[in-house]
C-alpha cells in the first residue's frame, strides 16, 4: 500500500499528513496555466478563462504583483509548436462547430440510436446481455434496460448466491486510448459487498462518481463509503474508512480519501474518489470548467497511484454521465499526448455504445461533449473563450429558426418555436434579444438558461426483480 498524499492544488512540496483528520481542505481546483500549454507566446490566463463573476476571477487568476501562483505544478508547462496535423485536426473541429445546426446533430445523434438498435441483431450475437436477465442477477440491476454485455462484463469473485460473479459493469478499452475504464451502475443494497470485491479483485485506486445519492427524491447510489469521516464501516469482508475529504474552490465536486482493508486477506489499501455533485439529473453542467478541472485531477491520481490499472466511473445507470466523462478523457488524453490527428465523437460513441449500451445516453450529452471538446480546442490555439461561444451552444437548437424536437430517448419532449427574422439566424436573434433586455450584458446566470428535460417521466428507483424501471438520463 502506498502511502504518498494525494495531489494538492495549492502546495504540492508539503502534502497534508495523513492524520485522518475530519476537518475539511479547501483546495484550488487547477485553473489553467498562465502560458497556452502548446504555443511559446504568453497567453494571460484570465483570457483563457471563463468567470461567473469578479470573485470567482480573483480566487483564480494569478495577481501579478503578489508573486504567488494560485497552483505550482510538479510539471512544466508545454511550450513545444503544436504538432501540424493536431493543429489542423483542432481548427477543422472549431470551423465545423460554428455550422452546427439542430438538423446535423439530431441527425448524428438518432443515428447513433439506430445503431444501438442494429446491435440486438448481429448475427455473430456480440451484443448479448444473457447472463444479466438470469433469475439470480436480475435483482442485481438498477434499470432492466442498462444491462452489460456479456462480452465484456467485469467478472466479480464467484460466491454463493453468485455463481456467475455477476455485477452490472463494463470493461470499456477505447482502441488507440491509454486508460482504461470500468463503466458501472451505482450500487443497490444487495451489491454492496460485491462493489468493493470488484474494487478490490481489479486493482481500482481511482473512482470517479457522477450523480448524487438522492435526485429528485429518488435513490441513484446506495452510499459505499461511512458517512463520517475517521468512523469505518463495515461493507461485507471490507473495512472501509474515509481519512479526509478535500473540497475545492468551485464546490462543484470534491476528493474522498479511503482506506480499505480485506477482512479475509488482510490487505489494506488507499483509494481515492472524485465525487462531481452538481451534475444534474435532468441535462447536464451548466459550464465547462469545473468538470475539465475534476477530470485534470483525475489524471493526476491516476498517474500517481494508477496507472496500470483500470479507473472506475460511475452514475447511476453508468452509461450517460459515465460515457460522457470516458469520451471527453479518450480525446483529452490524445490532445495532452499530441497524437490526436482527427476528432470524430459521432464515431468515438458508436464505439463505446459496442462496450456499453446507451454511453452518452441523451442528445444533451451528446451537445455537451462537443461544447467540452471545442473549449479544449480553444485552449490549445490559444483562442480566448467567449460568453458568445457559450450561447452558441445553450441555443444551438435553435439555429435553424424553428426549435425542432430534441431526441433523447422516448417520451419525446414538446418544444415550441422560435420565429426568425428574414437574414438573420435564430441563434443571432437569440443573442441580440438577451442583449438587449440585459443592457448589453451577454454575463449569464444558471436561471437565464432552459434546460432540456431528458427524461420527464423517470420511473422509480427499482426494488427487485418484479419492480425494475427503466433508466433516466444517468
Amino acid at each position: 500500500m502506498s502511502d504518498s498524499p494525494p495531489p494538492s492544488q495549492r502546495d504540492v512540496d508539503n502534502p497534508p499528513e495523513e492524520t485522518g483528520s475530519s476537518e475539511p481542505k479547501t483546495k484550488t481546483p487547477p485553473p489553467l496555466p498562465s502560458s497556452n500549454p502548446v504555443v511559446k507566446e504568453t497567453v494571460p490566463a484570465e483570457d483563457l478563462m471563463q468567470f461567473e463573476n469578479e470573485e470567482e476571477k480573483a480566487a483564480t487568476v494569478e495577481d501579478p504583483s503578489s508573486g504567488q501562483s494560485p497552483m505550482d505544478t510538479t510539471e512544466p508547462p508545454v511550450t513545444t509548436e503544436l504538432n501540424p496535423k493536431m493543429k489542423a485536426a483542432l481548427e477543422a473541429f472549431l470551423e465545423k462547430e460554428d455550422t452546427y445546426v439542430s438538423t446535423e446533430m439530431s441527425s448524428q445523434f438518432t443515428n447513433i440510436r439506430r445503431e444501438q438498435t442494429s446491435l440486438s441483431f448481429d448475427p455473430e450475437k456480440r451484443y448479448v446481455s444473457t447472463l444479466s436477465g438470469n433469475a439470480l442477477n436480475v435483482a442485481r440491476n438498477r434499470y432492466r434496460d442498462i444491462l452489460p454485455y456479456d462480452k465484456n462484463r467485469v467478472v466479480i469473485r464467484k460466491e454463493e448466491g453468485n455463481y456467475y460473479g455477476y455485477l452490472n459493469a463494463s470493461h470499456i478499452d477505447v482502441p488507440g486510448g491509454k486508460t482504461k475504464f470500468i463503466a458501472a451502475q451505482a450500487p443497490l443494497p444487495v451489491t454492496l459487498e460485491e462493489w468493493w470485491s470488484m474494487i478490490d479483485d481489479e486493482g481500482v485506486t481511482v473512482i470517479v462518481m457522477a450523480c448524487k445519492l438522492m435526485e429528485g427524491q429518488k435513490s441513484k447510489c446506495e452510499r459505499y463509503w461511512p458517512e463520517v469521516v475517521d468512523q469505518p464501516e463495515m461493507f461485507g469482508e471490507y473495512d472501509v474508512n474515509v481519512e479526509k475529504e478535500q473540497k475545492f474552490d468551485d464546490e462543484d465536486y470534491l476528493l474522498r480519501t479511503m482506506t480499505m482493508e480485506c477482512l479475509r486477506t488482510g490487505e489494506t489499501r488507499r483509494l481515492y474518489q472524485l465525487h462531481y455533485q452538481e451534475w444534474p439529473d435532468h441535462g447536464c453542467p451548466t459550464g465547462v470548467k469545473q468538470l475539465l478541472n475534476m477530470m485534470d485531477v483525475m489524471d493526476k491520481l491516476k498517474e500517481q497511484y494508477s496507472k496500470d490499472k483500470p479507473i472506475l466511473v460511475h452514475c447511476s445507470a453508468g452509461v450517460g454521465r459515465t460515457g460522457t466523462i470516458i469520451a471527453l478523457n479518450h480525446i483529452r488524453e490524445q490532445m495532452r499526448a499530441g497524437t490526436l490527428e482527427n476528432i470524430d465523437i459521432f464515431e468515438l460513441v458508436k464505439e463505446l455504445r459496442r462496450q456499453r449500451m446507451c454511453m452518452v445516453q441523451t442528445q444533451d450529452q451528446y451537445i455537451y461533449v462537443h461544447r467540452c471538446i471545442a473549449t479544449l480546442c480553444r485552449r490549445y490555439l490559444g483562442i480566448p473563450e467567449t460568453l458568445r461561444d457559450e450561447m452558441r451552444y445553450q441555443t444551438s437548437h435553435l439555429s435553424s429558426g424553428v426549435q425542432t424536437p430534441v431526441l433523447i430517448a422516448p417520451p419525446t419532449p414538446t418544444t415550441g418555436v422560435v420565429s426568425q427574422q428574414p437574414g438573420t439566424s435564430g441563434t443571432q436573434d437569440v443573442i441580440g434579444k438577451y442583449l438587449e433586455e440585459h443592457g448589453g450584458d451577454l454575463d449569464l446566470d444558471e436561471d437565464d438558461t432552459t434546460p432540456v428535460p431528458d427524461f420527464p417521466n423517470e420511473p422509480p428507483a427499482p426494488k427487485g426483480p418484479e419492480d425494475l424501471g427503466d433508466s433516466a438520463a444517468q
